[in-house]
Formats: C-alpha cells, structure tokens, sequence
C-alpha cells in the first residue's frame, strides 16, 4: 500500500492539474498548506477539512470524493454522508419546454407572488416574469447556472438596509 503523500499526488496527477495549478484552484500558495500533502513528510491522515476542500475541487477534474475521503480515514459510509452533504441543494437539468401562452403565465407568477409582493406592485412584476421566462430559459443553455438566493427579497426592500435603526448617538457619548 502506497503512503498518503504518494496517493495525494496520485489522486492530484489524475485530475491533470500541477501541484501550483491545483494549489490555486484551493485558493492557497503552493508554499503552504496543499504542498505539505504532497511531500514526504505527509503520513498521516488527511484533516477532514482539507480533505473536504480538495474533495470538491478534484471532483470537477474526475476524481472520486470518496477517493480523498479515504486519506482522511473516512469509512465508506461516513465519506458518502461527506459526498450527500457537499451536494449542491439545486439541481440542474437541461429539459425541452413547451410554455403556455404569456398570459397563462402572469396569472402563474401572480399566484406566486400573492403572499410575497404587495397587489401594487405583483401585478407589473409577474407580467414581466412571464415575459422574460423564455428568453431566460433559453440562455441558461449557453451559459452556466447562478446560484439561486435562499430567500427572494421583494424589490422595494433591495434598497432598505438591513440594519437596525437605532436613535442618534449625543456627541461625546461614544466613549
């Protein structure tokens, strides 16, 4: 059985990258952290963090996570709880559509929309939904997915600031 080192730099080579180009990719100089895994002096287990981190970046450049968890000492099943929790919480599928008609959509965003947006303001926003749906659609194939946000914000609050508002300070009253 090879040393953790020598697997490290397996699994590394296999995904094509140099150590500085994967090093980069981790988001630290090659001087630091990611070196120490390929060197020598690496015989211990992989920290799960580490392992984590380069998990998912050499999954993007085929290789298995279940791979890197291993060199953290991770069973097989506790490297799959690992793998289900570093899947991403959308799913992207490439789908032909069949839209209904512009109108048949207002009335779906409006729907929507009813308990999220004021009356004022739902009916011009879900117009303009159904309207730009298609064309939105049909980009999302030419280019990769955005992450969507986790909670839609109504538009009248984008501006407001999220903090508190407290009552002015006196002069002097800060020290």
């Amino acid at each position: 059985m090879s040393l953790p080192f020598e697997r490290m730099r397996v699994l590394r080579a296999r995904s094509g990258l140099s150590m500085r180009a994967f090093a980069a990719l981790l988001g630290s100089p090659l001087d630091t952290r990611y070196a120490y895994y390929e060197e020598r002096r690496f015989t211990g287990l992989l920290p799960v963090d580490a392992a984590r981190r380069i998990a998912a970046a050499l999954q993007s450049h085929g290789v298995e996570p279940r791979e890197v968890f291993a060199l953290a000492g991770l069973s097989s099943d506790e490297a799959e709880v690992e793998i289900a929790s570093q899947a991403p919480a959308i799913q992207y599928v490439r789908l032909d559509v069949a839209l209904p008609s512009a109108e048949a959509l207002t009335r779906m965003f409006e729907t929507m929309l009813e308990d999220e947006v004021p009356a004022a303001r739902r009916d011009a926003l879900a117009r303009t939904l159904a309207l730009r749906l298609p064309s939105a659609l049909q980009r999302t194939t030419a280019s990769p997915p955005v992450p969507a946000r986790e909670s839609w914000i109504a538009p009248a609050e984008d501006a407001a600031s999220p903090a508190r508002h407290h009552k002015p300070r006196r002069p002097g009253s800060h020290i």
